[in-house]
């Protein structure tokens, strides 16, 4: 989304959308940056139900702020819609209707309809999983394992989880062809991946036509992206590092993640494709080199960015977080509830990411490189 990088809620909106799945507003008051200004929806006591024009359809959704050239807009399935201010007047209207989220049989509908027959909507607790019929419950069970199984790690550890509004929208396509083809319908721009985690949308796609293994560690790893940014464990608003996402992405990849136990032993939960990544690359025998990589990862996204480095980067985050999550649950339900309630659309400089993480994990990020490296190469 091009919004301008600084801008802020005042309460009244914050009661409201922090009542909405996956959108986690932190209650404190600021000066609203220069470039963005507060509609006169969002000065009401409540944000205002609009209508707004999408693909020639009519949507009913909350009208959240304005920046200098777009509005940001939430369906009533959770979907995040950008309208620019210059197409608003003819574009979006108020609307008679009381904004209520999509109950699940609505949305089964949509999904019905918009995938046609060769497909079936087949609902579990948690999830509408769209698939090719005749699947059975292969995928349903996956996803919903998957997230029973965050649920319950993220509250081992103290980290804070909201119950979410939203009916989460698992896809899965028949083959590696239609999930690309489901990626263009969507303007997503992607390439040599097994499936994802769009926030938009608030969809993961994935498809079952190649190597299954694979395809459920990577959809293990995209669930845990949707059921964070479902229960506030992550903001679909705000600027999160890379390292915490992509980090507790990794960290669910693991087949001994889905009913991870504090019992367990602690290899069993390992990423070993990480591990391995990391091993054969050098990085666990050179601790000078592996302390500056995390070093970098907490104060910038830089590593993520360049395609040399993205493989050391996630195999990197995997190693900050499972650090957390096995030997440090305070700091890491510190760093998660702090990030899940930073202001929406503030930029984050890298000197400010150094002292919030210095600050919330009461060391420096010299001495937390240092407690990594060391725990790594005691599991390896």
């Amino acid at each position: 989304m091009n919004f301008a990088t600084r801008s802020c809620f005042r309460y009244a909106v914050i009661m409201v959308v922090s009542s909405v799945s996956g959108l986690i507003i932190p209650s404190q008051r600021c000066r609203a940056d220069p470039g963005v200004r507060l509609t006169s929806a969002i000065d009401k006591t409540r944000p205002k139900t609009v209508d707004v024009l999408v693909k020639g359809k009519w949507k009913t959704g909350l009208h959240l702020l304005d920046s200098q050239t777009e509005s940001l807009i939430i369906g009533r399935d959770g979907v995040l819609h950008t309208l620019p201010i210059s197409e608003r007047n003819d574009r979006m209207r108020l609307s008679p209707k009381r904004y209520e989220v999509a109950s699940g049989a609505e949305m089964r509908n949509q999904l019905r309809a918009e995938f046609g027959p060769r497909f079936e909507v087949v609902a579990t607790q948690r999830f509408l999983v769209v698939q090719p019929k005749s699947r059975g419950q292969l995928w349903p069970d996956t996803f919903e394992r998957s997230h029973r199984a965050f649920v319950s790690f993220m509250r081992g550890r103290g980290v804070r989880v909201r119950q979410g509004r939203f009916p989460m929208i698992a896809v899965v396509l028949p083959d590696a062809r239609a999930m690309y083809d489901e990626f263009e319908k969507l303007d997503i721009d992607a390439s040599r991946v097994s499936g994802l985690y769009a926030n938009r949308s608030n969809r993961v796609m994935t498809h079952d036509g190649g190597r299954i293994e694979s395809i459920i560690a990577t959809v293990r790893h995209e669930a845990a992206h949707q059921s964070a940014f479902n229960t506030g464990v992550h903001s679909r608003v705000n600027d999160t590092p890379s390292w915490i996402t992509e980090g507790i992405g990794q960290l669910f990849e693991a087949d001994g993640m889905a009913g991870s136990s504090r019992t367990s032993h602690v290899g069993h939960r390992a990423n070993r494709d990480s591990i391995a990544y990391l091993g054969r690359e050098g990085f666990l025998n050179d601790d000078v080199l592996l302390r500056n990589l995390i070093e970098r990862m907490i104060i910038s996204d830089q590593l993520f960015q360049d395609p040399a480095t993205v493989h050391t980067a996630y195999a990197t985050a995997w190693a900050m977080m499972f650090y957390l999550s096995e030997r440090d649950h305070a700091t890491m339900a510190d760093v998660l509830n702090f990030t899940a309630t930073r202001p929406p659309f503030t930029s984050y400089s890298p000197e400010q990411r150094r002292i919030d993480f210095e600050r919330l994990s009461g060391t420096s990020t010299i001495e937390f490189a240092a407690r990594v490296v060391n725990f790594l190469q005691q599991i390896r």
